[in-house]
């Protein structure tokens, strides 16, 4: 098996800012499983502003599930770390969904 000698590779801060912009919206699609689970238990919980208050849970989410990814990744998982990524995310949504009966959960949506 004969190598190429390439050399080290340097990209332009344009380049570096273009990769850093496509990794991060695949990390966003990534983690939409949980997060637009989340963002719809915060439309659920709002009393006003259903809107504003699910893409609020949907941005925090979001922050929650890339910071486990990165940090699952950090360890060397792999693709493993985007489930793993998933868990505190989808385990708040199901934690901060409202119930059915009005005793069961302190959000009372009319």
């Amino acid at each position: 098996m004969t190598r190429l000698p390439l050399g080290p590779i340097e990209f332009s801060p344009a380049e570096v800012a273009v990769i850093f912009a496509i990794v991060t919206v695949g990390a966003i699609v990534l983690a939409l499983p949980a997060t637009l689970a989340l963002a719809w238990v915060g439309h659920r919980r709002a009393t006003q502003y259903r809107g504003w208050n699910a893409l609020w849970y949907w941005f925090c989410g979001t922050a929650l599930s890339l910071a486990v990814t990165a940090l699952a990744t950090s360890q060397g998982l792999g693709w493993w770390s985007v489930p793993l990524g998933w868990l505190p995310t989808g385990l708040l949504a199901v934690l901060l969904n409202p119930r059915r009966t009005p005793d069961a959960s302190y959000c009372r949506n009319p």
